[in-house]
């Protein structure tokens, strides 16, 4: 199924989880081969069928890269509306009051 980001209204594709029932994967429109981590499989006719996302890891994610395979990133990554995770730079140290 096919709709667009509420946040950055850019389009993208729905995988049900492989892992969770309950769980929806939003990925890009296009596999992306340097970024992408989630592979779809895919079950039932054309006119019904699920779309499958395996959200891949470790050494199963370097085999399928090497072998080529069509892998899509998941949107959240990659979504602009989403400001980037800001990290405390290493030499910064906070000391704060004991709440106790």
């Amino acid at each position: 199924m096919a709709s667009e980001c509420k946040d950055c209204h850019a389009p993208v594709h729905w995988c049900k989880s492989m892992s969770r029932e309950d769980r929806w994967i939003p990925v890009d429109i296009s596999p992306d081969p340097e970024l992408g981590t989630v592979r779809k499989h895919f079950s039932g006719p054309i006119n019904g069928r699920v779309v499958y996302g395996e959200v891949l890891k470790g050494s199963d994610l370097d085999a399928a890269r090497a072998d080529n395979e069509r892998l899509w990133i998941r949107h959240s990554e990659i979504c602009t509306a989403r400001k980037p995770y800001n990290p405390r730079p290493a030499h910064i140290q906070l000391d704060l009051p004991n709440r106790t």
